[in-house]
């Protein structure tokens, strides 16, 4: 199979995190020949962080011996809701002060080349489906519980982006009626259920009523619990976490369950940290649930996939979506 990274010249591409910005320059074959990466740092000014941005895509060209301004363009993997249109982020959660920042045009003003942005979770389906855990299936849908829960709806192909390019934000859809408190404000949202972040809160309150587990002595303060810690505890048959987990997996099957009753999917692919860190017995969990599920016409035949491309999905769709300017 050809590599849907080659083309013509380099291109670019930058997962954009609140912690930490990654750069990557991909080579004519499709190859990644170089890569860097440095803080997000604490001053969140769009204008210093854009800085970074470019500083970092600079490094990362030096190291493959490109000249910057030569780069054919560079992608965006961004947090929050995107404007198409206009290239800009409309909120960044983890970014304080983002508000409608049209990251497009001021990175391309500082590197002199096109640029193409879209949400991070976006761009990662857009590499499972091209390279990854999704390629060859048509009709596919993503989950990524970490410190929230992303997504994306693949239908015949095509990602599925919206009226207002919001679609696929799955972790808000509403699984339990009155549920835990989500951080965008709304009850008993996927994410609110089925995140890391939820999951290990779930164990923090069962700690708090009296409940044991490895993790108060490995991590001190449960709410610290990291996916690795999670895994180790579940291996060893902790009793809590194997509940926290299973929980986990139930209520995201459910989600899927309810996605798969509107769209039909053939397969469900999950990533980010949580998934990586547990593997294929998480996979196999969630699989086991959701087949349980009705209606059966669309749940009965659902497979469930792990990531493929893992902590390169971002960087990987970023360069997808730089390969698309032409």
């Amino acid at each position: 199979m050809a590599n849907p990274l080659a083309g013509d010249g380099y291109v670019g591409a930058i997962d954009l995190g609140g912690t930490k910005i990654a750069a990557a320059i991909v080579g004519p074959g499709g190859q990644i020949v170089a890569r860097a990466k440095r803080s997000t740092g604490k001053d969140h000014r769009p204008e210093v962080v854009i800085d970074r941005m470019a500083d970092v895509v600079r490094k990362a060209a030096q190291e493959a011996g490109v000249d910057p301004t030569t780069l054919r363009g560079v992608g965006i993997g961004a947090p929050g809701p995107i404007d198409a249109e206009h290239g800009a982020i409309r909120t960044a959660p983890n970014l304080k002060g983002w508000q409608d920042v049209p990251l497009r045009d001021e990175l391309s003003r500082r590197l002199g080349v096109p640029v193409a942005l879209d949400n991070d979770v976006r761009v990662a389906v857009i590499a499972e489906g091209a390279a990854g855990a999704g390629r060859g299936a048509l009709s596919w849908i993503a989950l990524w519980p970490g410190t929230g829960v992303g997504g994306g709806v693949v239908i015949d192909g095509k990602v599925v982006t919206g009226t207002t390019n919001s679609a696929g934000e799955l972790g808000h859809i509403t699984i339990k009626a009155g549920g835990p408190k989500c951080g965008c404000g709304g009850r008993g949202h996927l994410e609110a259920l089925a995140s890391r972040t939820a999951i290990v809160k779930w164990i923090a309150k069962r700690v708090e009523e009296g409940d044991k587990t490895v993790l108060t002595k490995k991590v001190g303060n449960v709410m610290e619990a990291r996916s690795e810690d999670l895994r180790e505890a579940f291996a060893s048959g902790d009793k809590l976490v194997t509940r926290a987990v299973r929980r986990g997996a139930r209520f995201l099957a459910i989600g899927a369950a309810s996605i798969a009753n509107a769209v039909n999917p053939e397969l469900v692919v999950l990533g980010g940290g949580l998934v990586e860190a547990l593997g294929e017995p998480f996979a196999r969990l969630v699989e086991k649930e959701v087949r349980k599920l009705p209606l059966a016409a669309a749940t009965g035949h659902l497979k469930v996939a792990i990531s493929q491309l893992g902590d390169d999905a971002g960087i990987t769709g970023a360069a997808l979506i730089a390969r698309r300017l032409g």
